[in-house]
């Protein structure tokens, strides 16, 4: 399978899974899909999960994904990041970095159960 996304749709946020091979376009792709799949759902909270195979991309490779799909992201209230079967869990973190770096509100989680209850989190009054 070289791609596929799954959306699942919850009252307060929406689940987007992404599978198929671990590659820069897949990743910009589900990216893309999963960010216009909330914002078309009027919810402003999103769950990724990676779910790819194979290799970590590398730095490089996660820098241009990111940097293509960061003022999109920003646009969501929230979003938590799950990456399952990564050979570098390193390259997660990083990847979170660089995203929370150019203004996105996003989070890695180690398990699904510890991101939803931080999307469902109430807003912090101003």
């Amino acid at each position: 399978m070289e791609y596929e996304l799954v959306l699942e749709r919850h009252p307060r946020y929406l689940h987007a899974i992404g599978r198929g091979r671990r590659t820069p376009r897949n990743a910009q792709r589900f990216l893309r899909e999963a960010g216009e799949a909330c914002m078309n759902a009027h919810l402003g909270a999103l769950l990724v999960e990676f779910a790819f195979t194979g290799p970590a991309l590398d730095p490089s490779s996660i820098f241009g994904v990111i940097g293509e799909r960061s003022h999109a992201g920003m646009r969501l209230r929230k979003i938590a990041y799950l990456e399952a079967g990564l050979d570098n869990p390193q390259r997660a973190v990083f990847a979170e970095t660089v995203a929370r770096n150019r203004g996105v509100n996003v989070r890695l989680f180690e398990n699904r159960e510890a991101a939803i209850a931080w999307l469902l989190e109430p807003e912090e009054a101003s």
